[in-house]
């Protein structure tokens, strides 16, 4: 699963989330999440239209991303 590490910076919660290539993970957006940050499903029993947000690491070849200078 993600690697995640919450932090406090300048009075909020700042979450860091860290994915292998081709993880695919749900956060939560209604914020009601046992969970929290990934999603529960709580979303499906509270009024609202609040679904997860839907995170995909691609998968990547070495030479993606490389520049040629």
């Amino acid at each position: 699963m993600a690697i995640h590490e919450t932090e406090e910076r300048n009075g909020k919660l700042r979450t860091v989330m860290k994915l292998a290539p081709g993880e695919r993970v749900a956060l939560c957006r209604c914020m009601r999440s046992a969970e929290f940050p990934f999603c529960d499903g709580t979303h499906k029993s509270i009024e609202g239209s609040a679904g997860p947000a839907i995170v995909e690491a691609l998968e990547t070849t070495p030479d993606e991303g490389a520049t040629d200078e």
